[in-house]
């Protein structure tokens, strides 16, 4: 059986056209699946990094006054990145992922358009085939129902063609501007997060050059060397007592 020109060529863009459904769809859900996975292992780096902050917090209000300030001041530079962290995670979570969930049902959607234009346009192909096919005297009345028949049917196929490519157009277009803005958005929230972490950053880091380790000593020594000094004295006493009982003694004999 002869196919009509150009059959041939529409099959294959049909084909084509279902497999980039199928491909749409794993496409936005593997990114789906990738975000849940990073915002997992983001959640458990939190975790650690909380009891990190935890540890410098406990630390820095036992520690001398001159740098306690300077130590507080650090830990909670990094306490503040770690809550940008979540708020990104939470902003990917609500703004990014429900665009990747959507295709799902939306392919599904499309996927099912597709089989019911495919499976109408088939019969308007058949007609057409079987309508060409007819033999019938030339001038005859069966002849001209036929004529009439046949461009019907060929207006009929062609609207069902124009009718895919629309649907196909329409789902092309809804995919890229999709891809766009989840891409687009993910970008724009690490910007902002790792904009944000590196005031947070810096500023702890100015914390720790602030540090005056002279100051620090000098501070230390201060509150420290007279209560070494009472601590010695008594021994020193006790020293310079004996010292002079024994000159004494001496000066006797």
């Amino acid at each position: 059986m002869n196919k009509r020109p150009g059959s041939a060529k529409e099959e294959s863009l049909l084909k084509q056209h279902s497999t980039a459904v199928a491909q749409t769809e794993a496409m936005f859900l593997r990114i789906s699946e990738s975000l849940t996975a990073t915002a997992l292992s983001a959640q458990t780096a939190r975790d650690k990094a909380d009891s990190f902050n935890i540890c410098l917090s406990e630390y820095a209000i036992k520690e001398h006054k001159s740098i306690r300030g300077e130590l507080v001041d650090y830990s909670e530079c990094l306490k503040a990145v770690e809550d940008r962290k979540q708020i990104t995670l939470d902003a990917i979570r609500d703004k990014v992922k429900p665009i990747c969930d959507k295709w799902k049902s939306l392919c599904a959607d499309v996927q099912a358009q597709l089989r019911t234009l495919c499976t109408s346009r088939d019969k308007e192909l058949k007609a057409v085939k079987s309508l060409e096919k007819t033999k019938c005297k030339e001038g005859s009345k069966k002849a001209e129902q036929v004529a009439i028949d046949l461009v019907t049917r060929q207006n009929e196929l062609a609207t069902k063609n124009a009718e895919i490519a629309g649907l196909m157009q329409q789902f092309y277009m809804q995919k890229i501007n999709d891809y766009k803005e989840v891409l687009s958005l993910y970008s724009q929230i690490q910007m902002i997060y790792h904009s944000r972490a590196l005031e947070f950053y810096t500023r702890a880091f100015q914390d720790i050059i602030d540090i005056q380790s002279d100051e620090y000593m000098d501070s230390l020594l201060c509150e420290t060397l007279p209560l070494a000094t009472s601590q010695s004295s008594p021994q020193l006493n006790e020293k310079a007592g004996s010292s002079q009982y024994i000159d004494t003694l001496n000066m006797t004999k």
